[in-house]
């Protein structure tokens, strides 16, 4: 397995693949400090998954190592998970190199969060387009178990062509990854067709948006806002989905309540409020000042609450998945 880019998510990724399984991972960076700084962090969170009892079996884990030469990491990796800066001509060329370096059955993913799967694939100038696949990971990578899967269009016409024709579905490049990265603990998505932002960060701008309306329209500020999301329905939210939870409401009570509320929601094309602070550098928790004022020490134990919540959620899937495994017996 390879993984471009060694900033914050690329460690994340390597550290979560090489610790869910037997995975040698090459971790790739231009410049040498960053590489080997890379890998150590993701070997760091590769121990800290383990020492919290998310992590395979210490004989079942691989390794993280480092290189800064792009084909010595690629080469034989039959994954390669690119995770560079958010730039597409950046992107489609480190794809064209990919296309000459890889091995020519290797899946070719982009950790994209905003770009086009099919605009980066077309950095590609041959069948290896054909391999292009986003894989979305959600920060911070090694505690979030979603992966969003789309695949680049020539991905998806390759692959019904491939089924037409009386190939097996599985052998896609989709299903291989998914594949893959369930055997190494994450929870990955299918999306049918591919579309800006996929499905999470298209649900947060929404639930965003929602909450710009209310602050902007005078109606709450910030404060009561995110009191209401973590403290109401935000609780619910990593054990039952929106359309779960409209199953138990009843879906005639939610039709009832929607046709009062959806011609009430906010309909704004760009965020004014961000808009306004974004000037006045106000960017945020790097800057600390954003929506709210903040100091290193509330930064931190902001960060800290959330991520021992998202371990403890990831603990508790471990267990349950640890559960649904097989029992071997002796005969075995």
């Amino acid at each position: 397995v390879a993984v471009i880019g060694p900033g914050m998510m690329g460690r994340g990724i390597a550290a979560c693949l090489a610790a869910g399984g037997p995975n040698e991972v090459w971790l790739y960076g231009r410049r040498p400090e960053a590489a080997a700084e890379g890998a150590e962090k993701a070997r760091e969170l590769m121990q800290f998954l383990a020492d919290n009892g998310v992590a395979a079996p210490a004989d079942n884990r691989g390794r993280v190592v480092s290189s800064t030469s792009l084909e010595e990491a690629v080469s034989g990796a039959a994954f390669v998970f690119e995770s560079i800066a958010e730039d597409l001509a950046a992107k489609q060329a480190l794809f064209t190199q990919l296309e000459s370096i890889a091995d020519s059955s290797a899946v070719l993913c982009t950790n994209t969060s905003s770009l086009s799967v099919s605009a980066i694939a077309s950095g590609c100038s041959g069948a290896a387009a054909e391999r292009v696949v986003a894989a979305h990971f959600i920060g911070p990578a090694h505690l979030v178990p979603l992966v969003e899967l789309c695949p680049s269009e020539r991905a998806a016409a390759a692959t019904a062509a491939a089924v037409a024709a009386g190939s097996d579905e599985s052998q896609g490049p989709v299903e291989r990854v998914r594949r893959f990265l369930e055997a190494a603990g994450k929870k990955p998505v299918i999306l049918k067709k591919e579309i800006d932002g996929f499905i999470a960060a298209r649900l947060q701008a929404a639930l965003y948006r929602e909450c710009l309306h209310l602050v902007e329209s005078g109606v709450a500020d910030c404060e009561a806002v995110d009191g209401a999301v973590f403290n109401g329905f935000g609780r619910r939210l990593n054990q039952i989905g929106p359309f779960l939870q409209a199953d138990f409401a009843g879906v005639d009570l939610v039709q009832r309540t929607h046709a009062a509320f959806f011609p009430q929601l906010g309909s704004y094309q760009r965020d004014v409020r961000a808009d306004a602070l974004v000037p006045e550098g106000r960017l945020g928790v790097k800057a600390l000042r954003g929506h709210y004022d903040w100091t290193e020490a509330k930064v931190k134990e902001v960060a800290g609450r959330r991520d021992a919540e998202l371990l403890r959620r990831l603990q508790v899937d471990h267990a349950r998945d640890r559960e649904r495994e097989p029992r071997r017996t002796s005969a075995d």
